[in-house]
């Protein structure tokens, strides 16, 4: 019985060992990653909206909306990577590319 009691130990420890050790510098690599990428997201969502405002201010103003984007970088007045943003020249419709 004893044997028996030891062998089911053994097993039960080796079963709960399958899990693979954790690596702390790998995760927290992968966090400081995410929070980056998070950050960029978020970062694009915010110039989305001024770009957004830009568009409609140049509509306002010239009762048309900018054949590009490059057109509205004077109103924005800050560097906005504008290759991150679809636009439509007919609508003034801004979203943000697909990735």
């Amino acid at each position: 019985m004893k044997k028996l009691t030891y062998a089911l130990i053994i097993l039960l420890f080796f079963i709960s060992c399958d899990q693979k050790p954790k690596n702390p510098v790998s995760e927290y690599g992968n966090t400081m990653m995410d929070s980056y990428q998070k950050g960029q997201q978020a970062g694009e969502i915010a110039n989305l909206d001024a770009v957004k405002k830009a568009v409609q201010s140049y509509h306002a103003a010239n009762d048309k909306y900018p054949q590009s984007l490059e057109e509205i970088k004077d109103l924005i007045g800050s560097q906005v990577d504008f290759s991150k943003y679809d636009y439509n020249p007919q609508t003034g419709a801004v979203s943000i590319k697909d990735r």
